[in-house]
């Protein structure tokens, strides 16, 4: 499947491919859903927290 939805993406999915311009920049399981490869792919500063046993993709909009 196809998603953008990183949240959903981690809810329902075991194995991840994450694109930057046309490329394959990460592959691999929940261990690549890292604040520092999403902001790299997405451009956009993120926390990763876990809620209720899984991984949540939080932006960062400002001091914690």
């Amino acid at each position: 499947m196809t998603m953008h939805d990183l949240n959903l993406a981690i809810r329902f999915s075991d194995r991840f491919i994450l694109l930057k311009d046309g490329t394959i920049y990460e592959a691999g399981g929940h261990d690549i859903i890292q604040p520092d490869i999403i902001e790299e792919v997405y451009g956009l500063p993120v926390y990763v927290e876990t809620v209720a046993g899984h991984p949540v993709v939080v932006p960062n909009g400002g001091d914690r």
